[in-house]
């Protein structure tokens, strides 16, 4: 028996309602990072690293000496020599991945021997040079990590293209959402490439000429504008201060993220060329519009340090909010409209929540801290990451909800409140991981966090109750958000 055809208009469905494959993608999402962040925190362990992985890595150069006839003892293998970092990054995208468990657990094996011998090979190789400094440090640091990882990224989506779904003799590419699935695989991926090959890039001259011409274009579009902006190499200065395009601003995370946009999405394949021979124009546009920020008055931008290292992560979000946008409203003006509205009441909630935030969450965290005896925990924030979150946080979602059409104010106001109790438990949590651990948070961690949590609390607010799961549908015209 069929449902009755709807009549009603794009993005005026029930806040539960999604396509089919919404709910599976999020889900997939989630199990990615839980895999990644369990594996990676699993290697770090103590115990992991002298029992497990140390005896491993001494193995493996047992076996390599034994092949090249090196001497032993030129090269010390430790925890860090096992290969277990690009282990875990091949486990925990096969792992994820919704495949039959014995095609994954069969590609997760094949996969730790090809990168087990591989490393042996490295091992070896180290040996072999270990009398010229130079080459060794080479090897080491640069070439054989990038080697590594590549070869876990191949084995994982050369699998990946050859895997089927549980359950079902389809491959994933035939179901509702695949794009999106192998874009988050694909981004997971990519995004531990770059921060593998980020070493050997920021070392890169390319990429100090790169930066020299994005301060050189950004001061002469500044000076158009009538900002005096004086150039010198890869710094820019203006009345509201000095910026260095630094090797970080060029090649930045966003740049793996685009790359699993351009190969996940349905495209044809001249376009995805095209829009992979794009990727240096894009990203220079981009740096370079990262500058404009500098010509704003400091009265919109409050600090102009801040809000220029905080241009990728506001662009993000801004990306997030028109896809909300497009996905409620289809394309075309009513999406547009939506979107800049949705925008404009998550600035205004931002703005509004910042000096709430600030007093409420701050003063919990360090209460919290105090019950464990221990003093408020501050952490180096130089570009200010950490210091707008809380505000953030609630900007973007007020924003994805007000893009998702009429949104139900009783779920918003749980979500809100759901959002300062997490950012009192982190701020509470890092604390104490300072003091047993002497842990920072990267910024790439807390730029991150503050992206993902409003994407996960819109998704768990957006999911339909028990009542209304099995309750049949309204009809359009009365369908809309309570």
């Amino acid at each position: 028996m069929r449902r009755a055809a709807t009549t009603g208009r794009p993005g005026d469905e029930p806040e539960g309602a999604s396509s089919a494959g919404a709910p599976g993608v999020l889900r997939f999402a989630l199990t990615i990072g839980a895999w990644f962040v369990g594996l990676f925190g699993l290697m770090r362990i103590g115990w992991v690293e002298r029992e497990l992985l140390t005896p491993f890595a001494h193995l493996q150069q047992r076996v390599a000496d034994q092949l090249t006839g090196a001497p032993s003892g030129l090269i010390y293998a430790d925890a860090s020599c096992s290969g277990g970092d690009p282990m875990a990054l091949c486990v925990g995208a096969i792992m994820a991945y919704p495949a039959a468990w014995g095609a994954r657990l069969r590609g997760a094996a094949l996969g730790l021997a090809v990168i087990t011998g591989l490393n042996v090979v490295r091992l070896g190789s180290l040996s072999l040079v270990a009398s010229d400094r130079t080459l060794l440090d080479l090897l080491h640091v640069y070439v054989w990590p990038g080697v590594l990882i590549l070869a876990s990224t191949a084995w994982v989506y050369g699998w990946m293209l050859r895997a089927g779904h549980s359950g079902s003799g389809a491959r994933l590419t035939d179901r509702p959402g695949a794009a999106t699935r192998r874009f988050l695989l694909l981004s997971a991926v990519l995004v531990a490439v770059y921060f593998s090959a980020a070493p050997f890039l920021y070392a890169s001259a390319a990429i100090d000429w790169a930066g020299g011409w994005i301060a050189v274009t950004g001061g002469a579009i500044l000076t158009a504008a009538g900002t005096a902006a004086a150039v010198s190499g890869p710094m820019i200065r203006t009345a509201h201060g000095a910026f260095v395009v630094t090797q970080e601003c060029v090649v930045t995370p966003l740049i793996p993220l685009y790359l699993a946009g351009a190969l996940a999405a349905p495209l044809a394949p001249s376009r995805r060329l095209l829009a992979l021979a794009a990727t240096p124009v894009v990203f220079f546009a981009l740096g370079v519009s990262r500058l404009l920020v500098l010509a704003v008055p400091p009265a919109v931008v409050g600090s102009h340090a801040v809000a220029i290292h905080a241009f990728s992560q506001v662009l993000v979000a801004g990306l997030l909010v028109a896809g909300a946008a497009v996905r409620t409203a289809g394309v075309g003006r009513r999406a547009a409209a939506r979107a800049l509205s949705a925008i404009g009441a998550g600035v205004v909630a931002g703005f509004a929540a910042a000096p709430v935030l600030s007093a409420t969450v701050g003063a919990a965290a360090s209460g919290l801290q105090a019950l464990a005896g221990h003093a408020g925990h501050t952490f180096a924030d130089d570009q200010g990451a950490a210091s707008i979150l809380p505000a953030f946080q609630v900007g973007l979602f007020v924003a994805l909800r007000v893009a998702g059409g009429r949104p139900a104010w009783r779920r918003t106001a749980l979500g809100l409140g759901a959002l300062a109790l997490a950012q009192a438990a982190l701020g509470t949590a890092v604390g104490e991981l300072a003091r047993h651990y002497g842990f920072n948070p990267h910024v790439g961690l807390i730029r991150g966090w503050a992206l993902a949590l409003p994407l996960v609390l819109i998704w768990l607010l957006g999911r339909p109750t028990r009542s209304s799961a099995g309750a049949a549908p309204a009809p359009a015209a009365a369908a809309g958000y309570g």
